[in-house]
């Protein structure tokens, strides 16, 4: 085990199809985790994974996807192939040109799905957390739209705070209201992610076909994505490993970190 704060770390943009995109690179070598927030979130959610990871050997990049964080969103194009190709643009940017593990929560998962189908060869593993990331079922479906019928997901209602839609009384006070802080320091364009990730949709057995290891993770209490039918998604891609995490919402990674952090780097190193 490494000391994490031996690692530079280093921040900037990146200019991507008209946008600024944000980036957090940490670690000097090792395989490279790519971490993608979801909506409401930013680069910043990951603060309880990017010290485990270095210290598990991994150089680990955090960025804010275009409308959210410090990226910034002027164009009016957004969603997951914009972000798959902003993505592109951040590795290219710091040369980090070997197959990267991918991380996506929630909209990340979207993103991260996309980003691996249009660039297998860059793609080392894929782990999808609290997340459809594009691969429908039926029963899915109906779990979205029930989402949307309540007012999240570009339903009109979503705050755009990062603990508005979790179980984040579940941690300490001052972790539960750290947990809302960090959603306020944007405004994110949640009615238009939510049309956007409404129509992005990929099958089953063209993950599977990228033949590169898939995680599906859930907290057991999440009200947007429930377990059981992730559970079942997950059933359908070739070998992909299942875990749910006790005791969590919607953000088992900032909720039970302790648990998730085991759960990724056991699938990271498996």
């Amino acid at each position: 085990m490494s000391d994490p704060s031996t690692f530079t770390w280093r921040t900037g943009t990146v200019s991507s199809g008209g946008e600024q995109i944000y980036w957090e690179h940490a670690g000097k070598s090792g395989p490279v985790v790519v971490l993608t927030h979801g909506a409401g979130g930013s680069h910043a959610v990951w603060f309880q994974q990017v010290p485990a990871l270095l210290a598990a050997g991994y150089q680990v990049l955090t960025w804010d996807s275009r409308g959210f964080g410090n990226s910034s969103y002027s164009t009016g194009v957004i969603g997951a192939e914009a972000a798959a190709i902003d993505l592109v643009a951040v590795l290219d940017h710091l040369g980090l040109t070997d197959p990267v593990h991918l991380v996506g929560q929630s909209m990340g998962g979207w993103y991260v799905t996309e980003f691996a189908l249009t660039n297998p060869g860059r793609t080392r593993s894929l782990a999808l957390c609290d997340t459809i990331g594009s691969l429908y079922t039926d029963e899915l479906r109906q779990v979205l739209a029930d989402f949307r019928s309540r007012g999240g997901l570009g339903g009109g209602g979503m705050a755009p705070v990062v603990g508005s839609t979790i179980a984040a009384s579940r941690a300490d006070t001052t972790m539960a209201f750290l947990y809302q802080q960090l959603g306020t320091f944007h405004s994110p364009p949640l009615d238009e992610i939510g049309k956007v990730l409404g129509g992005a949709e990929h099958t089953h057995a063209e993950v599977s076909a990228l033949g590169v290891p898939v995680l599906v993770l859930a907290g057991d209490s999440d009200p947007i994505f429930p377990p059981a039918p992730l559970k079942r998604m997950s059933e359908l891609i070739d070998g992909a490993a299942w875990v749910e995490i006790a005791d969590a919402g919607h953000s088992p990674y900032f909720e039970q970190p302790q648990a998730f952090n085991k759960a990724l780097l056991d699938f990271l190193s498996g």
